[in-house]
């Protein structure tokens, strides 16, 4: 699935994407890839998967995409 990020933590490493489908998506930092959340910035396109919990469902390995002459690559 993709989204982008629409809130991110310093202070405890969480943070938010709206993904495809206009649904907001949680994360933790220890889901971001190996560059970690602190990379991550309000509006950057990230790729990630779902994983359903008690509450809610979380965004799990998450990989920050750009866009290069009009292509999506994975960053």
């Amino acid at each position: 699935m993709r989204g982008s990020i629409t809130r991110v933590s310093r202070k405890d490493g969480s943070g938010c994407i709206l993904a495809e489908d206009a649904k907001d998506v949680y994360f933790q930092r220890s889901e971001a890839s190996s560059s970690g959340v602190e990379d991550l910035r309000i509006g950057d396109s990230v790729e990630f998967e779902l994983q359903y919990g008690f509450e809610r469902p979380w965004a799990v390995n998450i990989k920050r995409l750009h866009r290069d002459a009009g292509n999506v690559q994975e960053h």
